[in-house]
């Protein structure tokens, strides 16, 4: 009884409801989807690229629910480094970033229950601003504060501290965080529309 709560707690009734061909077949193409959305962005000025991360996370957590949500970006990004077109260094606390961006929605899409209309919305509210919140002004910031401080300026004096490098890096982070949320909420009927994925966002 324990282990049922456990893995109704962990894995998304959707999830469990597949067989194991479509379990497969779903983690590779959701794979693939956050492979590609750490490796493409749009370009909307020189210095404010707008990429997808943050919905294929959603909707990855939400589907699967937290542990093959965050499995599934977790290892997304460590397909993206790998390709030739990434270069730099990997830095693992990314990933970890990467894969709490599903792991939180997946949590609340999959414990939380509303009985009321418009829950399901409620539920995306709360997931995106713990999203936000955790990830991108905390954890998130601050991994790339340590990338930059230990990996650009690797043996150079890098004085920045980190609230001033919070300020401005939120300032891009925050559009790129809002776009991706607004199309959360816009895509969750069009989702729940095609009747071929059998999934409801409820």
């Amino acid at each position: 009884m324990f282990l049922e709560k456990v893995k109704r707690a962990f894995f998304s009734k959707y999830f469990l409801g597949l067989s194991a061909g479509k379990k497969t077949a779903y983690l590779g193409i959701f794979i693939a989807l956050a492979v590609l959305a750490n490796m493409f962005s749009v370009d909307v000025t020189p210095s404010l690229k707008i990429s997808f991360t943050y919905l294929v996370a959603f909707f990855t957590g939400t589907c699967f629910g937290p542990l093959m949500g965050f499995a599934v970006c977790f290892f997304g990004d460590i397909v993206a480094f790998l390709l030739p077109a990434s270069g730099g260094v990997y830095w693992p606390l990314t990933g970890i970033c990467s894969g709490l961006l599903a792991f939180i929605p997946g949590m609340v899409m999959t414990n939380l229950r509303f009985s009321f209309r418009g829950g399901v919305y409620v539920k995306a509210l709360i997931s995106v601003v713990l999203m936000y919140l955790l990830v991108t002004c905390s954890l998130g910031a601050y991994s790339n504060y340590l990338y930059v401080k230990y990996v650009v300026y690797a043996g150079r004096e890098y004085a920045t501290a980190f609230g001033a490098y919070l300020a401005g890096k939120l300032a891009f982070s925050t559009v790129v965080s809002a776009v991706n949320y607004a199309l959360v909420f816009l895509l969750i009927p069009v989702v729940n529309s095609v009747k071929a994925l059998r999934l409801r966002i409820e």
